[in-house]
């Protein structure tokens, strides 16, 4: 790893993930002996910490990771014990919730579904306490519930299989969350504790975001249904056609509020920050804290809190003066995520997330930065007789290699966790993100702008900003919607064995690793040590069909 991508506390976070692992896995010894091997092994480090030789470098190396790994194998189990799932035959129960996260619901359904905690049940349904449960409640007779708030539930209890109607990235999500049991065919009777003031103001403010977006577009509800996923994270409003245009081109986490929107959100807080000459710590609060209530606003998904905390350790070490180095500040969000959730770590975002930006910054940089040095065209003429046409075609093929670069870094990293949780091998990803990020991140921008415009009744300005946003909006669903009528786009796939989808990303990632370390030498392989990795294992883990 080169010194420019120093992170002293991988080898602590990635011994801790490896524990966690484990322990899932049910590798871990017992608690007792768990612990003394973590003491014995913390032990061991101390000792050769103080030694200055071979050995004692060799014990303080391996003593440290086997400590963090026994401490990352007890931290799942004391702060997200495997959850219980219902064994006994279905039947009707009453228990009171305490809802976690709604699901924005589509228009033609007739039910609400969510995620709750049960704080109460009735006879049998009492041994649900305190666990996560998937709940779905008829409309029409039920209270409407909110994030916060507290409900009588009645409804049928069942176990929740492993992978229902083959929606395998849902049920990969609520195996996530904890969730084994679900309580549907019932109805939210009343509210028995209504959502915290916070709660309500987020809805609220969710609820005039979205009217400030629907503002001058209402004649146009399909540009309207990719707007309001991009801004705001719902994706319900989105068609089948859409849903499936974008998953199959690989471009479906522009719907996410994730590391795109909330990275795209924070560099436009920043920039207007800068224009009104705001102190640079001053403006790191402000723009942390800005956006923090449009991540809370826009639902505070998983993804979005995670991405927010990245962003957080980064600007926060320009405010403490610490060397501003993102992979060490991408591990210390890691770190944080996990021992907040430790359960984190199988989530599909998680990987996702981790593993692109990890991507990014070890192989991606790098081979843009070396793709754009070779890009030197009328090299033999000096660059003060250059003509204007000359430096836009320099600096524009800079641009697009460099793009290039970092989304072919990208497609690698995120290959195994497509094929294993979404069942897609999707070739054309690395070029609709080429072309469709670009896009996105101005529609975000322009979505952005409107939504300040609004907040300050400039409705001419709103109108002229949802316009040009919704433009971009039509060229990308254009693109999308025929792009992946073309061969070879993308292609149903899955690994051989569940066990392969994990262990190809860990692979694929550590060659990224292995070439920067080695500094992406030729002689080593170079940049194609990843693209052999994910050749092997596309060629012996994966079947198609």
């Amino acid at each position: 790893m080169t010194t420019a991508l120093r992170a002293p506390l991988l080898w602590l976070l990635l011994p801790f993930g490896a524990g966690i692992a484990a322990a899932d896995a049910g590798l871990a010894p017992a608690g007792a002996a768990l612990a003394g091997i973590g003491a014995a092994s913390a032990f061991a480090a101390a000792l050769g910490a103080r030694r200055d030789t071979w050995l004692g470098r060799c014990a303080w190396a391996v003593g440290l990771a086997v400590a963090s790994a026994c401490f990352g194998a007890g931290w799942l189990r004391w702060r997200a014990p495997e959850p219980l799932a219902w064994t006994a035959p279905p039947r009707e129960i009453g228990v009171v919730l305490r809802v976690e996260q709604v699901f924005p619901p589509a228009p033609q359904r007739k039910t609400v579904n969510g995620i709750a905690r049960v704080l109460s049940g009735d006879g049998a349904a009492a041994a649900l306490a305190g666990q996560r449960v998937y709940f779905s409640a008829i409309r029409k007779v039920s209270v409407p519930p909110a994030a916060s708030g507290e409900y009588r539930f009645m409804g049928v209890v069942e176990a929740l299989p492993a992978n229902e109607d083959g929606a395998r990235g849902f049920a990969a999500y609520l195996a996530t969350m904890g969730v084994r049991t679900r309580i549907t065919r019932g109805h939210l009777e009343r509210e028995t504790r209504p959502p915290t003031r916070f709660r309500r103001f987020c809805d609220a403010a969710q609820d005039r975001l979205g009217a400030i977006l629907r503002r001058g577009l209402e004649k146009h509800p399909d540009v309207v249904s990719l707007y309001l996923a991009m801004l705001l994270g719902e994706k319900a409003v989105l068609s089948a056609e859409q849903q499936n245009a974008f998953m199959r081109s690989g471009v479906f986490h522009i719907f996410s509020i994730s590391g795109l929107h909330v990275g795209v959100i924070a560099m436009a807080i920043q920039s207007a920050l800068q224009l009104l000459r705001v102190p640079r710590r001053a403006a790191v609060v402000a723009g942390l804290t800005v956006l923090w209530l449009y991540v809370e606003v826009t639902g505070g998904s998983v993804p979005a809190r995670r991405s927010f905390l990245m962003i957080a350790f980064l600007l926060g070490s320009r405010v403490f003066r610490l060397p501003a180095n993102p992979l060490a500040a991408l591990a210390a969000a890691a770190g944080a995520t996990l021992l907040l959730d430790p359960r984190q770590l199988f989530s599909t975002g998680f990987q996702m997330s981790y593993s692109v930006v990890v991507a990014l910054l070890v192989m991606g940089l790098p081979l843009a930065e070396r793709w754009q040095a070779a890009w030197r065209p009328w090299r033999d003429l000096p660059e003060v007789s250059w003509k204007p046409w000359q430096r836009w075609t320099r600096n524009r093929g800079r641009e697009i290699l460099g793009g290039l670069a970092i989304t072919w870094a990208a497609t690698l990293a995120s290959t195994p966790s497509s094929i294993g949780y979404f069942g897609l091998f999707s070739p054309g990803a690395l070029v609709a993100n080429l072309v469709i990020i670009p896009l996105s991140s101005l529609a975000i921008v322009s979505g952005f702008l409107a939504i300040l415009c609004g907040l300050a009744h400039a409705d001419a300005l709103v109108n002229l900003f949802n316009h040009a946003a919704a433009l971009l909006i039509r060229v990308m669903d254009a693109l999308v919607q025929h792009g992946t009528d073309w061969p070879g786009v993308y292609f149903n796939a899955e690994f051989r064995a569940a066990w392969v989808a994990p262990a190809a990303l860990v692979f694929v990632l550590a060659t990224m690793f292995v070439g920067a370390s080695l500094r992406w030498q030729k002689a080593a392989g170079g940049y194609w040590l990843p693209v052999a990795a994910v050749a092997l294992v596309v060629i012996f883990g994966v079947k198609f069909g």
